[in-house]
């Protein structure tokens, strides 16, 4: 621990001080506007509380739309962005951490009456069923095979947010989503009486705060060992695990 510290304070010596912009989706509790329009979440606050740290300003920046923010990212307009998962084809625009903050929990949501009819083990159980997915996210291999397979019936739309409102209005029959990102709109949208989820879960994946290739420089790679060394220290301390308990997260250990 003496000499993560220790790592950490020479590493922040060296970091540049131009400020660093963070772009990511609108995902409540993890990233959301306040009522001064403020982002806040426990996304913003653990990259506030990293950043100040190593002495590095930041401003972050959120969105209602995945494909835009991948647009921005690829053309220079950030310098990270916040949690996402990793996918193969995004090596080619983002620098990924070696420390992931946050694993979630992929499960199909339903209308609250429907979950004993829905019979779901593997997927091919599903396609009797209208299935909402979102633009430009990272579901598993299987998942995204199947889009593309005629004998099922999904419909994406690029608002991850309206899913649940879809499925509530009886547009959609099932949506995949984290149980973190759902149950903070659940609870926004007084939505408890509504929906519910499928036991079997579709999956379970690590996220990350990641680069961007087209904003990096030569002190990236010092700037991202120092995130790292940061993000390390937080769950060995037990920081981490406390910001999840401060906003009702689960915590799963990353």
């Amino acid at each position: 621990m003496r000499t993560l510290s220790l790592l950490c304070l020479l590493l922040s010596f060296a970091l540049p001080a131009k400020t660093l912009v963070i772009g990511g989706m609108l995902e409540p509790p993890l990233k959301y506007l306040d009522a001064q329009q403020t982002p806040a979440g426990m996304d913003v606050e653990l990259l506030t509380e990293i950043f100040t740290a190593l002495k590095v300003p930041i401003r972050i920046e959120l969105t209602d739309s995945g494909a835009r923010l991948t647009r921005n990212a690829k053309m220079g307009e950030y310098d990270l962005l916040m949690s996402l998962s990793y996918k193969a084809e995004r090596d080619s625009y983002l620098l990924y951490p070696t420390q992931a903050h946050i694993r979630h929990s992929w499960h199909f949501f339903v209308r609250k009456q429907d979950k004993d009819r829905i019979r779901y083990r593997v997927l091919s159980d599903l396609k009797p069923w209208r299935i909402g997915i979102t633009k430009d996210y990272a579901y598993t291999p299987e998942l995204s095979a199947a889009v593309h397979d005629p004998a099922y019936h999904f419909q994406e739309i690029p608002l991850n947010q309206l899913q649940l409102r879809k499925l509530v209005a009886g547009r959609i029959d099932l949506v995949p989503m984290s149980l973190v990102s759902a149950f903070g709109q659940i609870r926004e949208e007084h939505l408890e009486e509504s929906v519910d989820y499928l036991p079997q879960p579709l999956n379970a994946s690590l996220y990350y705060h990641v680069w961007c290739k087209a904003r990096a420089d030569d002190q990236t790679q010092a700037l991202m060992a120092a995130y790292d060394a940061q993000l390390l220290q937080m769950k060995q301390d037990g920081r981490l695990q406390a910001l999840f308990a401060k906003y009702g997260i689960p915590y799963l250990e990353p």
